[in-house]
C-alpha cells in the first residue's frame, strides 16, 4: 500500500507545482520507488509543462469511473514521465461545476495507493478538494515563502483545519540570508514542525518552468538539492511509520 504526500498551501504562487513535480522525480529517478503526481488543479494544472509533457489523457478521463477504478483505468490516464515516475494531469477544462466529492477523491487515492508507492497530491490554494484531501493523505506539507502576508495566510490556514495537530510538517520556499523573518521563528510562531528550506535559485526555477527540466536533476542547482534532500527525510519518515 503506498503513501499519499499532500502538498498545500494557504494561497497561490508558492510553488505547489514546482515541489510536487520535482518531489515525485526525486523519488521516481533518485530513490527508484514507483511514484505519480496527481495535479488536482482543473483548468490551471501546469504539473505537465514543468514536465515537459504533452499529456493526451488526464484526470478528466477517470471521472464517469472514479469510484470503482481499475488498474487498467489508472494505466490508460496516466503518462510517463520516465520509468517510475507518471502524472495524472489536471482536468484541461475550468468548471464551476462537478467539484469531486471526498468519496471522489478517496476512491482515487486508494486506487492509486495500490499500484505506486508513492502519491503526490498537488493541491490548489484553497478549494473544496483541498479541503476533502486534508483528511485523506498520509503526509500533510504547508508550503509558504518567508514574508508577512504568507505567514499570515498560513496561520489563519492553520486556524480552520481539523488537521492541524496531525499536519507533517512545514516547507518553507525562498528563504534569503538577508529575509525578515527567519525559519525558526516561522516554525515557533506556527507551531508546526520545519521539514525544509529551500534557497532561491532563479537559474534553476527558470529552467524548470521554461524548459521543464526538473530542478532535482540539475547538480548544480540549489534548489533540486534542497528537494533531494527533503525526499530523502520523507522516505526516511514513511519508513519508520512502516516499521
Amino acid at each position: 500500500m503506498g503513501t499519499v504526500i499532500g502538498i498545500f498551501s494557504a494561497k497561490g504562487g508558492m510553488g505547489k507545482t514546482l515541489l510536487a513535480t520535482n518531489l515525485g522525480v526525486a523519488f521516481g529517478v533518485g530513490h527508484r520507488r514507483k511514484t505519480v503526481i496527481i495535479d488536482l488543479n482543473s483548468g490551471i494544472g501546469t504539473a505537465d509543462l514543468l514536465l515537459d509533457l504533452d499529456p493526451e489523457r488526464s484526470l478528466s478521463d477517470l471521472l464517469s469511473v472514479i469510484n470503482e477504478l481499475t488498474p487498467q483505468h489508472i494505466k490508460l490516464a496516466v503518462t510517463e514521465y520516465r520509468p517510475g515516475v507518471d502524472l495524472l494531469a489536471a482536468p484541461p477544462e475550468m468548471s464551476w461545476k462537478g467539484s469531486l466529492t471526498k468519496k471522489n477523491i478517496s476512491s482515487l487515492l486508494d486506487a492509486f495507493r495500490e499500484e505506486y508507492d508513492l502519491v503526490i497530491l498537488d493541491t490548489s490554494a484553497l478549494s473544496p478538494e483541498t479541503g476533502s484531501a486534508l483528511s485523506l493523505v498520509d503526509i500533510r506539507l504547508i508550503l509558504l515563502t518567508p514574508d508577512a502576508p504568507s505567514l499570515r495566510s498560513t496561520a489563519r490556514f492553520l486556524d480552520v483545519i481539523p488537521e492541524k495537530e496531525k499536519i507533517t510538517g512545514l516547507v518553507i520556499n525562498q528563504q534569503t540570508p538577508s529575509a525578515a523573518i527567519k525559519p525558526d521563528e516561522i516554525k515557533d510562531h506556527l507551531g508546526v514542525p520545519l521539514f525544509g528550506v529551500f534557497p532561491v535559485d532563479p537559474a534553476g526555477v527558470w529552467s524548470n518552468i521554461s524548459y521543464g527540466e526538473p530542478c532535482v536533476l540539475g547538480r548544480t542547482s540549489k534548489l533540486g538539492k534542497s528537494i533531494r534532500q527533503l525526499s530523502t527525510q520523507l522516505l526516511k519518515l514513511i519508513d519508520q511509520r512502516g516499521s
